[in-house]
């Protein structure tokens, strides 16, 4: 990946409690993933999350259960002059988040594909960077990218929005390399998509999604099962990670491995963000 400046919005050092929003306005970039290893690394360092998921699919709660809040945006009802009333949908989330100093319990939303409007809708109306601010709240929007123009996109727009609604966030670009280098293909896009990342990238901090060797990306989307899980197939010598892979020890160890060790890569980009979450908070 080639050389930024360093960012004219410098990492902050975060302690808990905090609020993590993970976001990209673009359905299958990765955000269920990057949330699923955030709540991965908060239950490693025994903190407690609360989460929500801007969707209906329920990705989130098929992966990490029960506990993960769904905000049903598809129930949204109409007031009397027929708009749309935002507060009944966010309203679980607006008191996680405020009440956040008196519970000391972190908070993580992520807001699904074409769902970012109704979310900044909801932080424009209840001006929800006003509390951030008068609380003294922790508060980091991760926005993912992938190496497509509708991605990069995407991207510039939300943080540019961000800036204007949420301006008391600190901003984190996620460069999720599944497809390739986001910035390196932005280059090979129309020039102000190329000039827009990296602008992005001399501003905020980011992180890296390193790529995942193909043949166990596969078998990772296949399978439909989160990383921790995949990981826990280690304890009865890969017995079942052969029956779910279907693959002899050598394939079905190497895929676990190669997933443990892509996560353990995301967790320590993670950890430049929030450093508690290295297990140094307490």
């Amino acid at each position: 990946m080639a050389k930024t400046k360093s960012p004219t919005h410098p990492v902050k050092k975060l302690a808990p409690p905090v609020t993590c929003i993970v976001d990209g306005d673009v359905g299958g970039v990765g955000k269920s993933l990057l949330a699923i290893l955030l709540a991965m690394a908060f239950s490693l360092v025994d903190l407690t999350l609360k989460v929500f998921e801007l969707d209906e699919q329920g990705k989130l709660q098929r992966f990490l259960g029960p506990e993960v809040q769904s905000l049903h945006a598809a129930r949204l009802d109409a007031d009397a002059d027929g708009e749309r009333d935002l507060l009944p949908v966010f309203a679980p989330f607006h008191e996680a988040l405020t009440t956040m100093p008196q519970t000391n319990t972190s908070v993580l939303l992520e807001v699904g594909g074409a769902l970012t409007e109704l979310a900044n809708a909801f932080i424009a109306e209840v001006d929800v960077d006003d509390d951030i601010s008068a609380l003294g709240l922790n508060v980091v929007v991760f926005l993912v990218m992938v190496a497509t123009a509708e991605s990069v996109r995407q991207v510039l727009g939300q943080a540019a929005r961000l800036e204007r609604i949420l301006p008391s966030a600190q901003i984190v670009i996620v460069l999720n390399e599944r497809d390739g280098c986001p910035q390196k293909a932005s280059h090979d896009m129309p020039d102000e998509l190329a000039k827009g990342v990296d602008r992005l990238l001399d501003t905020y901090t980011h992180i890296r999604l390193p790529r995942l060797r193909p043949q166990s990306r596969r078998l990772l989307e296949m399978l439909g099962e989160s990383p921790p899980v995949i990981m826990s197939w280690r304890h009865d010598h890969f017995r079942e990670a052969m029956m779910r892979t279907r693959q002899p020890l050598s394939y079905a160890k190497r895929f676990v491995n190669d997933v443990a060790d892509w996560s353990g890569k995301i967790h320590k980009e993670l950890t430049r963000i929030l450093p508690f979450l290295g297990g140094g908070h307490g």
